[in-house]
């Protein structure tokens, strides 16, 4: 059997419809705790062959989450039932379908024979996410069992510095921006580059993947954004406004829209279907150097050199709350899955813990001997990573 690492999504929700505003908090939860969730609205864009990113995403998908309701066993069901059957075997053995009841309609055919959680449930959530999340090892391995060597890929290509490197979801693919005014497409199995982006007219200071994959933004030292079709190398479009360098990129969840912070002291929000800004988010004083979107929200987060972070809600570009306590420019922000906290890294040489709803200061995380550059939450929202120029990184 394939393990959990060989899929991109841990769970493809299957559903109706018209179900839609039942089933989308159960994704957002679920993707706020770690899971890899194939949605429909986050993966499927306006454009695309929705049979044929339908088929991928069951292709990619571990587990098959059949929401079951009155509207799924309706004029639905044809489609929705053929979506099980690749996951189905007799005794659910290796337990890749889970039903999920949505209502008290009665249960259809086969499916009976099944056990089910019910949504929304007392402790149905809790179980389900037993059931997705991959399994952890009884036991951590001792440093007598790790291998005396760490593997590693070098992979090269760039002709000059590299700013900035992501992973794809499916953790088979990676971005790199670079000084050299490139993007790179990487395959992470083999180091292979798979294709060039060109385009940009200077420094490629930023780069992000869109949840489908397919699609990447980069931000550049020539004042402008570009949306990539990664498959092909195309420039699809160029956004334009900014009358600075873009320093941080970022993509919202549905992937309709992306953020973009500058040295012109603006962020701006875009639609990156039609490459139009829709918003410029205007307070800070310097140079904002990150920017980050809330999963599953509005919200977005910018540290800026004027010493402050920002929390917007970004349908109305109103500024929420001001963070203050870092003593010196903030390179680095991220949010905690659920939103509630975020982290800063600064070149006062602390990472601060924030909670967003108040703007009070959780806690001072000190330790670095020189600049925080980047700063990372684990999934479980309990560890964090740090890198720095004192040449260390650090798991709080």
């Amino acid at each position: 059997m394939p393990s959990a690492t060989d899929y991109a999504y841990d769970v493809f929700l299957s559903h109706s419809s018209k179900d839609k505003a039942i089933v989308r908090p159960l994704a957002e939860r679920l993707r706020a705790d770690g899971v890899r969730v194939w949605f429909d609205e986050w993966t499927i864009l306006p454009g695309d062959n929705i049979p044929a990113k339908i088929e991928d995403g069951l292709e990619r998908s571990r587990v098959l989450v059949f929401c079951m309701s009155a509207n799924a066993f309706g004029s639905d069901w044809a489609t929705l039932e053929s979506q099980t059957f690749r996951f189905r075997d007799p005794l659910n053995k290796e337990q890749r379908f889970l039903p999920l009841r949505l209502d008290e309609a009665p249960v259809k055919g086969s499916l009976a024979q099944f056990l089910y959680l019910v949504w929304p449930g007392d402790d149905s959530f809790e179980r389900l996410l037993r059931a997705l999340l991959p399994k952890a090892p009884s036991q951590l391995p001792n440093e007598a069992q790790l291998p005396d060597t760490v593997e590693q890929l070098i992979i090269s290509g760039h002709t000059k510095s590299v700013r900035n490197a992501v992973f794809a979801a499916d953790g088979r693919h990676a971005l790199s921006g670079s000084d050299d005014r490139t993007l790179r497409l990487w395959d992470t199995q083999t180091g292979q580059c798979l294709r060039v982006l060109e385009g940009h007219i200077d420094e490629v200071q930023s780069v992000a993947f869109a949840a489908d994959g397919r699609h990447a933004l980069s931000g550049s030292e020539d004042r402008t954004l570009r949306l990539w079709d990664t498959e092909t190398g195309q420039c699809l479009r160029v956004l334009e406004g900014h009358t600075d360098r873009i320093r941080s990129v970022a993509f919202a969840a549905d992937s309709s829209h992306a953020l973009s912070g500058s040295d012109d002291t603006t962020l701006r929000l875009w639609n990156t279907q039609t490459g139009q800004c829709l918003r410029v988010l205007e307070g800070h004083m310097d140079w904002v150097r990150s920017v980050a979107f809330a999963t599953g929200s509005h919200h977005a987060l910018s540290g800026s050199d004027d010493r402050t972070l920002r929390l917007w809600d970004t349908q109305t570009g109103q500024c929420l709350r001001v963070f203050e306590g870092h003593t010196d420019r903030i390179r680095s922000v991220a949010f905690a899955a659920d939103g509630r906290r975020a982290l800063s890294g600064s070149d006062d040489r602390t990472l601060r813990l924030w909670d967003t709803q108040t703007g009070q200061c959780l806690r001072v995380l000190e330790g670095h001997m020189d600049w925080v550059r980047s700063v990372a939450f684990a999934a479980d929202g309990r560890r964090a990573l740090s890198g720095s120029d004192d040449l260390t990184m650090r798991q709080w």
